[in-house]
């Protein structure tokens, strides 16, 4: 299967890092090269080879993952107009069990398809409130079109959607939750998410 096709289709299973940083002009694209070079810099680690070491480098890319998504947003997102409905208190629970099974998944992700690609860093569109970063992967005979959005939040650039080979994470995420709420309900929404939270191993 073409790597292009597992990255599509992993986005759509509930299955980097930006460093803290003012939000000012022209800083958005260096984040997203320092984010892929230290997911990069973990995968290639000689010392965190082999199976052995993999909950190693899960834990870290995790971690960078859980910093600089903008969960908030995310979630809200994800729930569309579901989201209106809910309590704060149910929706720092959703919010919360969302962010698991992200952070899972994407990690993942990283883990099985991020090496040392070479990354062609196409356009920069900056705006007081959004940006967003093209980037290119290539990899053995394919060209993946990577798009980073991102968001101010307290002072810095969170990343807040991820749109690869134009398809964007956070509406796959939409379209499959509302299919659930619709033909099921929000809480029977709730129980698939939390039985694969159950089934996710701790770093």
């Amino acid at each position: 299967m073409k790597v292009k096709t597992v990255l599509i289709v992993m986005m759509v299973a509930l299955s980097f890092a930006f460093q803290e940083t003012r939000c000012q002009a022209g800083v958005a694209v260096d984040l997203v090269r320092t984010l892929l070079e230290q997911a990069m810099a973990i995968q290639t680690d000689p010392k965190l080879q082999g199976q052995e070491f993999r909950n190693t480098r899960r834990a870290a890319i995790k971690k960078i993952i859980g910093q600089n998504f903008y969960f908030d947003e995310m979630a809200k997102k994800a729930l569309a107009g579901y989201w209106n409905d809910l309590s704060e208190t149910k929706r720092l629970e959703f919010k919360a069990i969302f962010q698991d099974l992200f952070q899972e998944s994407y990690t993942r992700l990283v883990l099985d398809f991020l090496r040392q690609e070479k990354i062609l860093y196409t356009k920069e569109d900056l705006h007081p409130d959004r940006a967003m970063v093209k980037t290119t992967l290539l990899r053995m005979n394919e060209e993946i079109p990577v798009d980073y959005l991102l968001t101010p939040a307290g002072g810095k650039w969170l990343v807040h959607d991820i749109k690869i080979d134009g398809v964007s994470i956070v509406e796959n995420y939409q379209k499959s939750f509302a299919r659930v709420i619709k033909q099921e309900s929000y809480e029977s929404l709730l129980r698939k998410m939390r039985l694969q939270q159950q089934t996710i191993d701790k770093p």
